[in-house]
């Protein structure tokens, strides 16, 4: 049976513009609004803007095909972006779930997200493990009252961030010099440590980031890491030169409770080209514990 038209979806996924278009067993259809309020620092929409998306499509399809009773926690998320993310305007992705694997307990996912115009702008893929741990935040999530939506930060001026070095921009940005951008002002991100090839970010976890299952939700998660590693990616720049993620994989080891202590987000360039940087992220907590692991590719221009 085939559910249309936006049936209600969590808090989260409100809060973040997220409406479902379809919903059936292994297939989902959502779409989100992008703009302003999910922009990153230089006014543009990123990976990260669209994380809590990218979380669930194609990861609810699996959990649209495991049987009753049981949750889907996803172990990992790969995007690749195939073109640039529109500034405002309509996205529309699909997730199908792929193999469901009953005795392992493991589903595969596939998916994409596309423009106003049809072209696939990001391709995707996830992994997740089929549990039976307890829903304990669903009423909350599910059928609590709406978040409130709060103003978005402004972003740096063109003039801010010209014939300047990009390590220039970050270092600025964390001592709030320059704005950090209203992606970095939802997630209450700061920059306590910044250097040549290296960003660190660290963020409390809040109410409106919580799943079902009273843990952060993964898509917040890709929202960090991809913040910080197009930061790190950053400071390599010269004055005049830009920089495009390409692509994101994270692998997600343990789930942070939504309660639970601030989060340190570790960005490192591992290698860099001309053309092309290799980073790598860790998500840990205070103690150092990993919490989850990325790494990706950015175009350097």
């Amino acid at each position: 049976m085939t559910t249309t038209e936006n049936q209600r979806l969590d808090r989260l996924n409100e809060l973040m513009g997220v409406q479902s278009v379809e919903l059936a067993p292994g297939l989902i259809r959502l779409r989100q609004e992008v703009g302003p309020r999910f922009h990153d620092h230089r006014g543009r929409t990123v990976l990260g803007s669209i994380g809590v998306l990218a979380d669930n499509v194609p990861g609810r399809a699996i959990g649209n095909a495991v049987p009753e009773g049981t949750q889907v926690v996803l172990s990992q998320v790969v995007a690749a972006v195939a073109g640039p993310l529109p500034a405002t305007g309509t996205i529309e992705a699909t997730g199908n779930a792929v193999r469901i694997d009953g005795a392992a307990g493991i589903g595969l996912a596939t998916g994409d997200m596309r423009g106003p115009d049809g072209e696939v702008l990001v391709a995707l893929q996830s992994r997740g493990m089929v549990v039976t741990r307890e829903a304990a935040n669903a009423e909350a999530v599910l059928r609590g009252d709406a978040l409130p939506v709060e103003a978005a930060e402004p972003v740096a001026g063109a003039a801010e961030l010209a014939d300047r070095t990009g390590l220039g921009i970050v270092e600025d940005i964390a001592g709030g010099a320059l704005a950090r951008g209203p992606l970095a002002g939802l997630l209450g991100m700061g920059l306590p440590e910044v250097a040549r090839g290296l960003v660190v970010g660290e963020f409390a976890p809040r109410d409106w980031m919580s799943n079902p299952l009273g843990s952060i939700q993964g898509g917040v998660l890709i929202s960090a890491a991809d913040l910080v590693m197009g930061l790190a990616a950053q400071t390599l720049t010269a004055p005049g030169q830009g920089y495009e993620p390409l692509d994101l994989r994270i692998d997600f080891v343990r789930s942070p409770a939504a309660d639970g202590p601030p989060i340190r987000a570790e960005a490192e360039v591992l290698r860099a080209g001309r053309r092309l940087a290799l980073i790598e992220s860790r998500l840990v907590d205070p103690s150092g514990r990993l919490l989850a692991r990325a790494a990706g590719s950015v175009q350097l221009r």
